[in-house]
């Protein structure tokens, strides 16, 4: 089903916007880099992690369709695609914390690590080489879950039979267990590291959940735009944006829960070499972006999402996406940031340099470039598909629009 010129026309605009701003941004980054190094990396890594946020998360909500099916997922099939289809773009962004590991990572300093008897047992892990070789592995398996997605996704050919969803069923499956090995070991090395001698076996299943949430929410932004366009403006119904609306707010507890379940376990053991991750980020000023976190990540968010009116209202629905959006970039800078303030953390309070805007600016500029350009080549949709049927085919609801 082909889409139409203005929704084509609409996207090159995005890419190219996008490149224009990643152009300008770009520079700036560069005199953060040479003039501001201690203010770029934190800016840099936190930004990074945002968008690598939004790539996973798109592609696991995609592996969760590939196993459970339902109409729901046709709607934002090809725009997880085009979101996960940026992992590449991210490998490449990646290289700066690659090529710079001693500069953000205080286990990469062979002094701090003799005087830590902690950081000499984990060194076997914790040391450059491990660290870059792991990174490696981890976007190889990625691109190459991608592609493999890719390769059972629904198409515009007329195979109608249960071929192409059986075995993508079983490839998202075998898929998303990757995913969340890979992502727990590579959450570990890139953030929970910048504070080595802390550890937490819920850090990676938080991310995992964050990703979820981000990922979600920005597929129903994007399907919010889209459902201006045909043929977008048929599948946009009131029913499907109920169902993704009920998966943001299961997301959403599932992100709460994980959270709480790490704080409640620390806070139960209160040990000292546990319980100082927090101590650090609920005083001097951190403790209102957990405030704003506890109120905006979830409260507002759950009550809000409970309503099925709003589920059901594309405007509102896509408000609340947007919140959430914003919530996971203030989450990541709450987990991330104060890892670098190492020397006399306690005394250090909640700091944001311009620099956090302008490298989440310029990694946003290309990321929706790419996303843009891919979006316009995947665009079409599978009308052969009898999940797509289903979708455009619901008898006494009008097409939601925006």
């Amino acid at each position: 089903m082909k889409p139409s010129p203005e929704l084509l026309a609409c996207l090159r605009r995005v890419s190219t916007v996008g490149l224009i701003v990643a152009a300008i941004g770009g520079l700036v980054c560069g005199f953060g880099f040479l003039r501001l190094r201690e203010q770029f990396y934190p800016a840099y890594l936190t930004a990074f992690f945002y968008w690598l946020s939004l790539s996973l998360g798109c592609m696991g909500i995609a592996m969760i369709h590939g196993m459970t099916g339902g109409a729901w997922g046709q709607m934002i099939r090809r725009v997880v695609e085009a979101g996960y289809e940026t992992l590449p773009l991210m490998a490449l962004l990646f290289l700066p914390i690659w090529l710079d590991v001693a500069s953000i990572y205080p286990w990469a300093d062979p002094e701090l690590v003799r005087h830590h008897e902690s950081l000499v047992r984990k060194a076997a892990y914790l040391n450059v080489v491990g660290f870059q070789w792991r990174a490696i592995v981890y976007f190889g398996i990625w691109v190459l879950t991608t592609w493999v997605l890719n390769g059972s996704s629904p198409n515009e050919e007329r195979d109608g039979d249960s071929r192409r969803s059986r075995r993508l069923q079983k490839l998202s499956g075998l898929g998303f267990m990757a995913y969340g090995f890979t992502l727990t070991l590579a959450a570990v090395d890139w953030a929970m590291s910048l504070e080595p001698t802390w550890y937490s076996t819920m850090y990676g299943l938080i991310h995992i959940a964050g990703q979820g949430v981000s990922g979600l929410s920005f597929a129903v932004v994007v399907v919010f735009s889209l459902g201006a366009f045909k043929p977008w403006s048929r599948i946009v119904t009131p029913v499907r944006l109920n169902d993704l609306g009920s998966l943001m707010l299961a997301s959403v507890m599932f992100w709460t829960y994980c959270s709480f379940f790490q704080y409640l376990v620390i806070w139960s053991g209160n040990l000292p070499e546990e319980n100082s991750w927090y101590v650090h980020r609920s005083r001097n000023g951190w403790q209102y972006l957990a405030i704003t976190l506890i109120l905006f990540h979830f409260s507002v968010p759950f009550f809000l999402l409970l309503s099925r009116p709003i589920k059901r209202d594309p405007l509102l629905l896509a408000r609340v996406a947007a919140l959430l959006l914003v919530m996971h970039f203030v989450d990541l800078y709450w987990m991330i940031v104060p890892g670098f303030q190492r020397e006399s953390s306690s005394d250090q309070g909640l700091t944001f340099h311009w620099l956090s805007l302008i490298t989440l600016a310029t990694i946003g500029g290309l990321w929706l470039s790419v996303f843009a350009w891919r979006l316009s080549i995947r665009i079409r949709l599978p009308i052969y598909d009898p999940e797509l049927k289903e979708g455009m085919n619901e008898r006494s609801l009008q097409p939601a629009t925006a």
